[in-house]
């Protein structure tokens, strides 16, 4: 039997009417046809009606103000189901404003609806009475929606047997098109009613088996709902490069919309002049975009008669329009080796660009070393020359690598805090002062000692041993920061700290493994200090050496935290803090007093005897079999690094 002829055959199971002869045929096949249908759907959707409101609101089938507690309540006439439908169809970009003519002697032809009536009545979706007559504000029934939605799906009157509409509303509801939905066929829908209907329906497989909203290339979730962010993406408008008079560009009410910037929740005032800003008025939304990259133009790509990226500061970026590629080409404004800024938008191509000084940009970070030059030059004779220049080497807060040349290099020494900032087109290297800054940062991650942390906020982590990472801000929330701790911060005019540099915070930068053996050898006398340290990581295991340090772990076997240098060599090796576990989750263990996060890159090890075992958190869960030790790094994170399990 074909999959189509097998689903239909169980809507034959709530007819009434049903010859004797066939009701035992008709039986024997629902089992199965149960069976073929949720094999062909492969899905098991939430049928949320919260998300069914929004995604709704999303694709402009409902207005925001239709979905709330009030607007839901509200009935739904037949002309704006009539809209709905069409909305949902393939036909939702192919509605003419007017129709020559009228269908129905009660639908005007200049009416708005007009055009969609057309379309579903001439698809089958609806139709008019016998009169002639479409009641267009009449509010549309149950029984009326859901013979529309069938037809939506594929299903003709000669698909059911008996009664018609008995059957399709036993169908309705074999096939979950009535979740959420709780009345009688006769009863009117409200706009609460129809985004369930809808919604359930967009879900729903169509007559050949294919999930409806597929076929209006809607993206659906692992259970099978509609994804909801793609919608809203999708429908956003811009970009809006944000200027003094920024909210007089966007279409609606910039006061009543939601503001997200850099992915939070935030509000108008945090909003900056060159920000990038993308709408939509369907989710009355907007989306600020703070990321930016302010460095020298080394270069565009492929080359300047057809360019398509710019290089800045050694990484490239795709340029977005062709406004800005006609501006770096040979015939634009910018030359190689201008300081320029890139505005960046959702999907990180360049969407707007300035000159540095222009956007009175600047760079952060701190020095990483100085050095001096020869370099030669030509003098106004032609005449080579020869001149020894002074550069420092600093590290910004997004990673970047800069060399900046200066006047004195005595003002700097490694991890000085400086700000470059750019006048005629010249970077001017500034040392700057920083007021001590303590404190433990908010739960929300949002502030730190009395000021907020920016939801753009640059974060940079960096160890002496000259290795760096990037942090989000939320992996500070509840973290205790001393001034120590800081190398570098700037705060904005709105007092939000835009950028910090931090070391020894989170403890993420070193590594966690089992110490095996250490010797090591100090001779104060001849100033001899040098160890060997084997140790296992994981299930990979190392030796490594260090010259003129040791860390007075001779004879410790276990736990530790590690420092590499670039070069292999072992840096720092420290001990851990460590409780026995009383209970324990997928996210945090308990001593019964206090509780520890488990760390993402968490280490578990099976120790049998002296030997360390690799394992997986779930093999060793059990408390009643395992004794757990959990072994953290009190200073930096307060993080579970590594899990010890002995078999009791």
């Amino acid at each position: 039997m074909k999959k189509k002829q097998i689903r239909l055959a169980a809507l034959l199971l709530g007819l009434s009417l049903v010859t004797a002869e066939a009701a035992p045929v008709i039986q024997a096949t629902a089992a199965s046809a149960v069976t073929t249908a949720t094999a062909a759907k492969e899905t098991n959707p939430t049928y949320s009606p919260q998300l069914a409101r929004k995604v709704m609101v999303a694709t402009g089938v409902m207005k925001a103000s239709q979905t709330t507690v009030k607007g839901q309540k509200k009935k739904v006439t037949r002309q704006q189901f009539a809209k709905m439908l069409v909305q949902l169809s393939p036909y939702k970009d192919k509605v003419g404003t007017t129709v020559k003519s009228s269908m129905y002697a009660d639908v005007k032809k200049n009416s708005s609806y007009a055009p969609y009536i057309r379309i579903a009545v001439k698809n089958g979706w609806m139709k008019g009475n016998l009169k002639g007559q479409f009641r267009p504000t009449k509010a549309v029934t149950l029984q009326e929606s859901v013979a529309a939605v069938l037809a939506m799906l594929g299903y003709e009157n000669s698909d059911f047997q008996g009664n018609i509409s008995s059957a399709k509303m036993s169908f309705y509801k074999a096939e979950k098109l009535n979740k959420n939905i709780t009345k009688k066929a006769s009863a009117a829908m409200t706009y609460g009613d129809m985004s369930c209907l809808l919604y359930n329906m967009l879900v729903t497989p169509n007559k050949s088996g294919t999930i409806y909203a597929t076929l209006l290339d809607y993206d659906l979730d692992a259970n099978g709902d509609v994804a909801y962010l793609p919608l809203v993406y999708d429908e956003m408008d811009g970009p809006v490069i944000a200027g003094e008079n920024w909210r007089k560009q966007i279409p609606f009410d910039t006061k009543k919309a939601t503001i997200y910037i850099d992915g939070s929740k935030s509000s108008a005032q945090n909003i900056h002049i060159y920000d990038v800003l993308y709408y939509s008025e369907k989710v009355n939304s907007i989306f600020v975009y703070q990321n930016r990259v302010t460095g020298k133009l080394n270069g565009v790509l492929p080359d300047r008669y057809t360019p398509n990226a710019v290089t800045v500061s050694g990484t490239s970026y795709t340029l977005a329009n062709q406004d800005l590629t006609y501006e770096v080409s040979a015939m634009g404004s910018y030359e190689i080796g201008d300081y320029v800024t890139l505005l960046l938008g959702r999907d990180g191509t360049v969407v707007g660009m300035g000159e540095a000084a222009k956007l009175n940009s600047f760079i952060g970070g701190i020095v990483l070393s100085k050095t001096e030059k020869v370099n030669e030059d030509k003098n106004a004779d032609g005449e080579k020359t020869t001149e020894v220049k002074k550069y420092i080497t600093m590290l910004d807060t997004n990673g970047e690598v800069h060399e900046y040349e200066v006047d004195d290099l005595s003002i700097f020494s490694e991890r000085t805090p400086v700000e470059v900032s750019f006048e005629n087109g010249k970077p001017i290297v500034n040392k700057v002062s920083l007021a001590r800054l303590n404190g433990t940062v908010s739960s929300d991650a949002g502030s730190f000692a009395g000021y907020r942390l920016s939801e753009s906020i640059h974060i940079l982590e960096y160890d002496t041993n000259g290795i760096y990472n990037k942090v989000d801000r939320n992996r500070l929330a509840g973290l205790t920061i001393h001034a120590s701790n800081i190398l570098y911060y700037h705060v904005n005019a709105n007092k939000e700290i835009t950028d910090l540099i931090i070391r020894g915070v989170t403890g993420d930068n070193y590594k966690y493994g089992i110490l095996l053996s250490a010797s090591e050898i100090a001779n104060p006398a001849t100033m001899t200090f040098m160890g060997t340290y084997r140790y296992q990581i994981g299930d990979q295991s190392g030796m490594a050496s260090s010259n003129g340090q040791i860390f007075a772990v001779q004879g410790y076997v276990g736990p530790a935290q590690f420092a590499f240098t670039e070069d292999g060599s072992i840096s720092g090796i420290k001990t851990m803090n460590s409780i026995e576990v009383t209970s324990i989750t997928k996210t945090e263990a308990s001593n019964g007093k206090q509780a520890y996060m488990l760390d993402d890159q968490m280490s578990v090890y099976l120790k049998k005897g002296s030997k360390y075992y690799a394992t997986e958190l779930s093999k060793v869960m059990s408390l009643s079999n395992y004794k757990l030790t959990a072994y953290y790094d009190g200073l930096t994170g307060g993080r579970v690094r590594i899990l010890v399990a002995e078999v009791k």
